[in-house]
């Protein structure tokens, strides 16, 4: 058995100062309480290791970031040369304009590119420049969906009042019928209807949005109708380097990225349309550290690499490949199980009355043998993951089942 002593130690010292210990999606509390790691060493490729010396194959990619690898070269070449020039100005520095450029040649959506640090920045900035560019107030999203810690959005209401969120509706995933019910109902006052390209709300299998779903978006918000603001800041260049919109056939307005864009290093992006460039303009977005070179630098670094390595392409390969080993396995040893979504992003639900814990059982039995699942999030394949990876992934989920059919 593994053993998480320092890990643990070092949860308890967080818990004296840091409410709650842990930033909220991070904490071990939301894994296998007692039995998964809380603190990370290091990490290379598809690997880390915690501060109890145990390695695991990683299949959260740090919750999405990590797309080719952690501590990848190409991309720590790239930040390792404009470190010596420098990170933090006054002002930008040229590779500003060149990440701005490159992100506008590769996204068909995108005529005009604004940076920030992280998701909550470019979500919270897009439906202000939907506002601003309609002169409407109202949003409409989907049920569940999450865009970040804003409080039009948050999915915790803590410290948030009812005013914050009174111009919010919502709507269940696919369901046409009810966002036609909404947009009839307030007619001249939908700025914006803000989508994720698919639903991947916690413990709930992912869902792709239907033929007729995206032909409605599309339809629906042109002309006069409201913006169509798509998150993809979890998806986007997992699926296609064009962005999710290409890969679904979707056509935003605007559209939010971060997470894989930088391989780790802070960096988001709002792109969006021509005629909403001047909107965007008039609308007031800054941080002292949205310019930062080193994580610009990153992302440059890991849109080349991404291309030059043809790395969508892989990583739907590996992911094709776990995907079929546990469906084999569990379907050998009579588990039901689902395992939705795009192969890149999977999620796997063991269907039982207790799936929930068999899901943390299952993962906890993965953690041991060296592999690191999350019970409830969807999981990430990275392009660092090779079919030996994979191979060896197989060999502990095989564990992880027959610990779970023992405790049916």
């Amino acid at each position: 058995m593994r053993d998480f002593a320092r890990s643990k130690a070092l949860y308890d010292r967080a818990k004296e100062l840091i409410p709650g210990g842990f930033p909220a999606h991070q904490s071990p509390d939301l894994l296998v309480k007692g039995e998964s790691p809380c603190f990370i060493e290091r990490a290379k490729g598809c690997r880390f290791w915690d501060v109890d010396g145990n390695e695991y194959i990683d299949y959260m990619c740090a919750y999405g970031p990590m797309i080719i690898g952690y501590n990848n070269a190409a991309v720590e070449k790239a930040v390792a040369e404009q470190k010596k020039k420098g990170d933090c100005f006054n002002l930008p520095s040229p590779l500003w304009v060149e990440l701005a450029e490159r992100m506008v040649e590769m996204i068909p959506a995108a005529d005009w590119v604004t940076f920030g640090k992280n998701g909550s920045d470019v979500c919270n900035h897009a439906i202000r420049v939907a506002r601003a560019y309609t002169g409407r107030k109202k949003l409409a999203m989907l049920n569940g969906a999450y865009h970040g810690i804003g409080s039009w959005c948050s999915p915790m209401e803590a410290g948030i009042t009812p005013e914050e969120r009174m111009n919010v509706l919502t709507f269940p995933f696919n369901d046409l019928d009810a966002l036609r019910e909404i947009i009839e109902s307030n007619r001249g006052d939908l700025a914006a209807i803000v989508v994720t390209p698919f639903k991947h709300e916690f413990l709930h299998d992912l869902e792709m949005p239907t033929k007729a779903f995206v032909r409605g978006l599309n339809e629906i918000c042109r002309g006069d109708g409201p913006l169509l603001v798509l998150d993809d800041v979890r998806a986007g260049f997992r699926l296609h380097m064009g962005g999710s919109a290409e890969y679904f056939g979707l056509k935003p307005h605007i559209t939010c990225f971060s997470k894989a864009m930088g391989n780790g290093y802070p960096i988001s992006a709002c792109v969006g349309l021509k005629e909403i460039k001047e909107a965007a303009s008039q609308v007031f977005f800054t941080g002292s550290f949205f310019s930062n070179s080193e994580p610009i630098a990153a992302s440059l670094a890991t849109i080349e690499e991404m291309v030059r390595t043809d790395a969508i392409s892989h990583i739907f390969r590996m992911g094709e490949m776990l995907k079929q080993g546990i469906l084999d396995q569990a379907r050998a040893l009579g588990i039901e199980i689902s395992y939705t979504g795009p192969v890149s992003i999977p999620f796997m639900i063991i269907q039982d009355k207790n799936g929930f814990e068999k899901n943390r059982l299952f993962c906890a039995r993965a953690y041991q043998e060296g592999v690191f699942f999350h019970p409830y999030h969807n999981w990430f394949v990275s392009a660092a993951h090779g079919e030996k990876d994979i191979e060896e992934t197989l060999k502990a989920t095989q564990k992880a089942f027959e610990a779970v059919k023992q405790a049916s």
